[in-house]
C-alpha cells in the first residue's frame, strides 16, 4: 500500500465486502436492460401502421334489427324522420362538427341534410391485438383460485349504484344505538361465506398488481441474463471469501459492528496496543481479500 493514498481508497476490497449482498437477486426488480429490445430498420417500419379497431353505430344489424320492426313515423310533410328506435333529419336539426373558418379549424353546430341518420358513430377506438386470449383469463383465474384456495373466480358486473339520504356523523350514531337496543343479541345468527376472489375484473390477476409483469421501466421480472450474471458474480465472490484464512474471515466479520480499531483487534490484545493491532489486522484482511478476488479473476 502507498502512504500518500487515504486508507478509505486503500481499502476497497473491504468496502465491497461491506455493501456485498449475500443472498440471491431478488426475483422482482426493474427490467430495464442495456440490451436493445429489437433492431428495426427506421426505412423498413416508415410505411407501417398500426391497426385500430372502428366503432360505426348504430352498426348494420342493429339497423335491420330496427327495419324489421315496420315502425315508421313521419312527419307533417310526410317526410321519415324515425323508424324504431332511429331518428332521421328533416333539414332543421344539427349536430356537433368542426368547420374551417379563415384557414382555421373551430367547433360548429353543423345542419344535418335531410334524411341524415341522427346520434351516428363513425371513429377509430383501440388498438387492435390487445385483446385477452380468453382460454388465458380462464387459465389465469383458476391458478389464483388453486394458489389460494378459494372458490372458482366468478365475473360480476357493475351495474348503477342507486344513493339514498346521506346522514351525519351524529344520526348515524343514534340510528345505530338504536337498532343495538332493539336486537336481541342472542338470536343472531352468522354465516361465514367460503373464500372467494374479488368479483369485479373479469380476470383476478386485476386485483394483484405486486403478481403482474409492469410495461417498460416499471417493476418486472429480471431478465435471464442479469439473473446468470448477478448468479456467477455471486458465486466468485463467495470462492473469494472461501480462500481467505480462519483470522481474515474473523476480522471481516467484526468490521460489520465495529466501532472503531479497537474492536477489530483480537481479545488478548493489550489495550495499550490495540488500536496499531486493529488497523493492521483491517488492512491485512483487506490485502488477501483483494489478492483472493484478483486471483479468482484472472
Amino acid at each position: 500500500m502507498s502512504r500518500r493514498e487515504s486508507l478509505a481508497t486503500q481499502l476497497a476490497a473491504l468496502r465491497r465486502f461491506i455493501a456485498e449482498p449475500d443472498h440471491a437477486p431478488e426475483p422482482v426488480q426493474t427490467n430495464w436492460t442495456v440490451i436493445a429490445a429489437n433492431d428495426n430498420d427506421p426505412e423498413e417500419v416508415a410505411e407501417l401502421h398500426t391497426e385500430r379497431r372502428w366503432r360505426m353505430k348504430p352498426s348494420v344489424q342493429e339497423i335491420m334489427r330496427q327495419v324489421a320492426t315496420e315502425t315508421i313515423q313521419r312527419n307533417g310533410a310526410g317526410q321519415v324522420v324515425g323508424i324504431g328506435k332511429m331518428r332521421f333529419s328533416d333539414g332543421t336539426q344539427t349536430e356537433a362538427g368542426h368547420k374551417l373558418v379563415f384557414d382555421k379549424v373551430v367547433a360548429a353546430q353543423i345542419r344535418m341534410p335531410v334524411g341524415a341518420l341522427l346520434g351516428t358513430k363513425d371513429a377509430e377506438e383501440g388498438q387492435l391485438g390487445g385483446e385477452e386470449d380468453p382460454q388465458h383469463v380462464a387459465s389465469s383465474n383458476d391458478y389464483f383460485a388453486e394458489i389460494l384456495d378459494t372458490l372458482p373466480h366468478r365475473y360480476k358486473p357493475g351495474g348503477k349504484r342507486r344513493r339514498g339520504k346521506s346522514f351525519t356523523n351524529a344520526e348515524s350514531k343514534v340510528m345505530l344505538a338504536a337498532a343495538y337496543a332493539n336486537t336481541d343479541m342472542t338470536k343472531v345468527t352468522f354465516t361465514r361465506y367460503p373464500d372467494a376472489l374479488p368479483c369485479g375484473s373479469p380476470k383476478a390477476a386485476d386485483s394483484f398488481l405486486g403478481m403482474q409483469k409492469g410495461k417498460k421501466g416499471e417493476s418486472g421480472s429480471v431478465m435471464w441474463q442479469d439473473i446468470v450474471t448477478a448468479m456467477a458474480d455471486r458465486k466468485e465472490w463467495f470462492d473469494a471469501i472461501d480462500d481467505l484464512k480462519d483470522e481474515d474471515r474473523a476480522t471481516l466479520e467484526a468490521v460489520k459492528s465495529a466501532k472503531s480499531y479497537v474492536d477489530v483487534a483480537s481479545k488478548d490484545t493489550p489495550r495499550r496496543t490495540a488500536f496499531r493491532h486493529g488497523r493492521a489486522r483491517l488492512i491485512s484482511a483487506n490485502d488477501n481479500l483483494m489478492a483472493a478476488i484478483n486471483k479468482i479473476a484472472s
